[in-house]
C-alpha cells in the first residue's frame, strides 16, 4: 500500500513544536473558558437590575397624581422625576436586549472528536508502514505527525472562538454601559423626589 497521508505534516524543530503545542493548547483553553465567563457575570446584572427596579418602584409609588400638584415647584419636580424614570426604564430595557444577545447560543469550535484523531493516526500509521517505517522510527514519525495535527486543530478552532468571545464581550460591555446609565437615572429620579418632598413641593403621602 502506498500513497500520501490526508495532509502532509510540516517539518519543524521538535522543541519548537512542543512549545507551540503547549501555547496553542493554553490559548484554546482560555477561549473555551471565556465562553462561560459571560454567564458567570449574569448574577451581577441581575442584582443591579433588582436595585434599579426597587428604586423605580419607590419613585413611582411616591409620585402623586398630576391633579394633586398644587404648586409650580411640584409640577417641575414631577416632570423632572418622570423624565428620569422614563430614561431609567429605557436604559434597563436596553440592558435586557443586549444581555439576551449575549446569552444566545453560539456555535463554538471544538477540536476532535476523539474518533477523528484515532482515524487520523491510523491513516498516518498506514502511510508510514507503507514506506517501511517501523519500530522507534515509526513512533517518532507518528508523534511528530500527531503533534502537527493537534497544532492544525488548535489553529483552526481558537481564532473562531476568539472572535465569538469578542462579540459577546462587546455586547456585554454595551449592557454594562446601559446598566450604569439606568442606575444613574433611577438614583437621580429618587433624589429629585426626596428633595422635592423635603421642600414641600409634593403632597404628603397617605399613611
Amino acid at each position: 500500500m502506498s500513497g500520501t497521508p490526508p495532509a502532509q505534516p510540516t517539518a519543524a524543530s521538535p522543541q519548537a513544536t512542543v512549545l507551540l503545542l503547549a501555547t496553542f493548547a493554553d490559548l484554546y483553553r482560555q477561549e473555551v473558558g471565556a465562553a462561560e465567563d459571560v454567564h458567570r457575570t449574569l448574577p451581577f446584572f441581575g442584582t443591579a437590575l433588582g436595585i434599579i427596579l426597587g428604586a423605580l418602584a419607590y419613585a413611582a409609588g411616591r409620585l402623586p397624581k398630576w391633579a394633586d400638584l398644587g404648586t409650580q415647584g411640584g409640577q417641575i419636580s414631577f416632570a423632572a422625576a418622570a423624565a428620569l424614570l422614563g430614561l431609567a426604564i429605557i436604559e434597563a430595557g436596553c440592558v435586557l436586549v443586549f444581555l439576551s444577545r449575549v446569552i444566545v447560543r453560539r456555535d463554538y469550535e471544538r477540536i476532535g472528536p476523539e474518533t477523528a484523531f484515532r482515524a487520523r493516526m491510523s491513516a498516518l500509521r498506514a502511510y508510514h508502514q507503507a514506506r517501511r517505517t517501523a519500530g522507534d522510527d515509526l513512533d517518532g514519525e507518528l508523534l511528530r505527525d500527531m503533534q502537527q495535527v493537534l497544532l492544525d486543530s488548535y489553529a483552526k478552532a481558537t481564532p473562531i472562538n476568539r472572535e465569538l468571545n469578542r462579540r459577546r464581550y462587546r455586547l456585554r460591555r454595551q449592557a454594562a454601559v446601559h446598566l450604569i446609565r439606568s442606575l444613574i437615572w433611577a438614583l437621580a429620579a429618587t433624589t429629585v423626589i426626596l428633595v422635592a418632598d423635603k421642600l414641600g413641593f409634593l403632597p404628603k403621602a397617605n399613611p
